[in-house]
Formats: structure tokens, C-alpha cells, sequence
């Protein structure tokens, strides 16, 4: 990859990032995002992988996933009908969640790469290549094979005093593909995949020019997709044609939006039962905090930390933390910046792994459906759990983290480009 200068996502200031040798990254200097990181042939090896994940996912297709075994009765679930069953026992949402959440998204996922990278190792791109770059990153946090993976492992310990249980040849299949699938995310950086379409379509990006300093200052933008910096009056990405803005439109008023119906949804979900447990026509509701006690209580201590973590602690945390950012940033705050941004960056890190409780009720209604032998039905709190991760992780994705840098004065910015203070002193300040 040949330099290029790029406004940081976090801070929005203009860095340089030229070419990165093999396992080197490059930081922002003022805020320590990541910025690009180079892996040896990084393309060769995301298309094995992702190749590899297509082919786990439809070995893990057609048969058993687990089995569920009492008294003689057996009840067994495989990927492909999973969805099917809860739709047909009347439960759409976790049918739609469980289907687009662990197959239909990394499905898409991992052909958009094929379909870029397969041309792209011949050197070749096509105009359709940079619009399916863009899918690729839009659908990176929606991916849970992982986080389905860890649900599964709950459910196995919740319901293993109940009646025998047997793994599936799909299951292993589906470990294989997970795996699989991260190894391809992690191969490839969003900055160096850019740069080799460009490349292979023999485009030379030259970027409007700029000082040292955050680019909405010297009336610069950048593309939130792909990077491309351009000037402030330019309405569409040349690179990647996504809709370009200096800071993302109504980024505050969608934040505190999905914030607060999230919260107002959290109510509900631990109030209400999470899911219903019927043995021999006795009805045992369980709560999200139930679960996590029971599974205390039977010595499933790693597992109830997970839960606990997952469903409780995650949420709770990830609300307060976008709260806190948001009216820091209303309030005008200049003071804890670093803080800040490092809050930000794990709001975006853990939201999804909330999901797990959910796909806990998914797996465990899909797999024990015994008659009045034994049976599990979700509660209204899974339906109410699953809006909270949702709307969460969509109030993380719409806060524009340059909104926290925007509030700092113009005499900080200043000494630091002129050297005027030093340098450790006006961070110690920034802080």
C-alpha cells in the first residue's frame, strides 16, 4: 500500500499511514485508534478461509446439530430446520433473530468477500467490487456465529440434569466455520482492502490538501466508509460513492433515541420471565437473573460468570457509558478525553455478546419440545432482552466519537501544532 492520509474516525485527525510491513499497525497519535494493520498475504489467506467457512456452514446444514434424549423420547434440531421450528411453534422474532443473526448475514458475508477477493487476488476489480466492500463493513458487527457458539454452550449446561444430550457431527462443523469466519475478519483491514481495489484498478487518490490538525477544520471531510478524505463541500465518496458528512447527521439525537428505548426495555426484561420450563405439566418460570443463580447454585460457576457478564453486567455498563458520552458531549466537556474514547471503543467491542442469553431461549425452545414430557417457551423478556441488545449496539453505531474532540478550544489544538506547549503537558491537560 502506497501513503495515504486519512482523518482518524475517532479523533478526525489527519494522519499518514504509509505502507506497513507485514504484522505492524499503525496508531493514531493523538487518540490511539487503530488505523490500519498489515497481515502477510492477507488476501490469499482470507480467501482460503472464507472459502473454508462456506464449505463448514453447508456441511453444518443438513444434519443434527444436538439431540435431546428422555425416557425414550428423542428430539433433535439441525441448523437448517432450527428456524423453521420456532416459526412454526409460533415464535417469529427469535425464528428472524436465530436465521439472520448465525446464518443468513455471515452467509452474505462471507460470499461478498469471495466475490471481491477471488478477482481482486488476479489483480482484476469490477464497479460493483467497492459497493460490496462497503455490505462487508456495514455487516461486520450483525455477524454472531461466535457469540451463537458460547449460547449454545449455556444451553448445554442448563438443560443437561434434565436428560441426555448428544453433539451433533453439525455442531462441530458450525465450531470449524466460526472459526473460520473470524480468522477471514481478521485477515483483512478495512484501509489496505481499499487500497489494493484502487490498485488493481489502477486509481491514484490524491486528497485535497491539508496541514497538520483535525480535518473538519481546514473545511475537510472524510468518507466514514472507506476513509477517503475530500473537501467539505463534496456531497458523495469519490472511492466508494457512500454519502459523505463532516460528523455523522443527527448523531446525538439517534444515540439518546435508541438509548432510551433500550433502557425503558430493560425493565421488562428482567421483570418478566426469560423463558418457561414445563416437567410433567409443572411450569417453572425463569427470570435472566434465575438462570444465572441456578446455574450458581448447580456449580456451574464459568457459565454463570458468562451470563451474568453477558446478560446483566454488559448492559448495564454499555448504557451508562453511551449515556455518560452523550451528555458529555451536550454538556460541552473537554476534560477525560482519552477515557472517553477508550469508553466508546468498548461500548462498540462487548454490545453484541448480549445476544447470548437470547440464543440460550432459541436453542433450548428449537431442541426441547417433548410434548407434557418436557418443554421449553420463551418469555416475554426475550423478546424484550433482544431490543435491548439491538438498540443498543445501534445507539453505539450512531455516536460519532469526533463529537468528544469537537468541544476541546482551539488554544489546545493550536500549541500542540506549533509546539508552543510541550506536548505531554497539554495531553496531561487534554486528560
Amino acid at each position: 500500500m502506497s501513503s495515504e492520509n486519512v482523518a482518524c474516525h475517532c479523533c478526525d485527525l489527519i494522519v499518514e499511514v504509509s505502507t506497513l510491513k507485514p504484522g505492524c499497525k499503525a496508531h493514531c497519535p493523538r487518540c490511539g485508534h487503530l488505523l490500519s494493520s498489515q497481515t502477510s498475504n492477507a488476501i490469499d489467506k482470507a480467501t482460503a478461509f472464507a472459502a473454508s467457512a462456506l464449505l463448514f456452514l453447508l456441511l453444518s446444514l443438513p444434519f443434527p446439530f444436538m439431540a435431546f434424549q428422555s425416557q425414550g423420547r428423542e428430539q433433535q434440531v439441525s441448523l437448517l430446520d432450527s428456524g423453521y421450528d420456532l416459526l412454526i411453534l409460533g415464535f417469529p422474532l427469535l425464528a428472524l433473530l436465530l436465521s439472520v443473526f448465525i446464518l443468513i448475514i455471515p452467509t452474505l458475508l462471507l460470499c461478498a468477500y469471495l466475490v471481491i477477493l477471488l478477482p481482486l487476488r488476479k489483480g482484476q476489480v469490477y464497479p460493483w467490487s467497492y459497493t460490496l466492500t462497503r455490505l462487508i463493513f456495514s455487516l461486520h458487527p450483525w455477524a454472531m456465529a461466535e457469540v451463537f457458539l458460547i449460547g449454545v454452550l449455556v444451553s448445554l449446561v442448563k438443560i443437561s440434569g434434565m436428560a441426555d444430550l448428544v453433539i451433533g457431527m453439525s455442531f462441530w462443523a458450525y465450531v470449524l466455520f466460526a472459526l473460520c469466519l473470524i480468522a477471514t475478519i481478521t485477515c483483512i483491514d478495512r484501509l489496505q482492502l481499499w487500497h489494493s481495489l484502487d490498485q488493481a484498478a489502477s486509481i491514484q487518490r490524491t486528497p485535497p490538501a491539508h496541514r497538520y490538525g483535525g480535518a473538519m477544520q481546514q473545511q475537510l471531510q472524510s468518507c466514514h466508509c472507506c476513509g477517503l478524505i475530500h473537501d467539505l463541500n463534496a456531497h458523495s465518496c469519490q472511492r466508494c460513492s457512500s454519502p459523505l458528512h463532516p460528523r455523522t447527521p443527527f448523531s446525538l439525537q439517534k444515540t439518546w433515541a435508541f438509548l432510551i428505548t433500550g433502557a425503558l426495555l430493560y425493565i421488562p426484561a428482567n421483570l418478566y420471565p426469560i423463558m418457561h420450563t414445563r416437567l410433567l405439566g409443572a411450569d417453572e418460570p425463569s427470570t435472566i437473573l434465575g438462570g444465572v443463580v441456578l446455574l450458581w447454585q448447580h456449580g456451574s460457576y464459568p457459565i454463570a460468570l458468562i451470563v451474568f457478564i453477558a446478560s446483566i453486567l454488559i448492559p448495564i455498563v454499555k448504557m451508562l457509558a453511551l449515556f455518560w458520552l452523550a451528555f458529555s458531549v451536550e454538556a460541552g466537556h473537554q476534560n477525560r478525553v482519552n477515557e472517553r474514547i477508550w469508553m466508546y471503543r468498548m461500548t462498540e467491542l462487548i454490545g453484541r455478546w448480549s445476544m447470548i442469553d437470547v440464543f440460550v431461549v432459541a436453542v433450548l425452545v428449537a431442541l426441547v419440545q417433548l410434548g407434557g414430557l418436557a418443554s421449553i417457551q420463551p418469555g416475554l423478556a426475550a423478546t424484550a432482552f433482544a431490543g435491548v441488545v439491538i438498540l443498543t449496539m445501534l445507539s453505539a453505531l450512531s455516536f460519532d466519537p469526533r463529537l468528544i474532540w469537537d468541544n476541546l478550544n482551539q488554544r489546545e489544538l493550536n500549541s500542540i501544532k506549533s509546539g508552543q506547549a510541550p506536548l505531554n503537558d497539554l495531553l496531561d491537560e487534554i486528560n
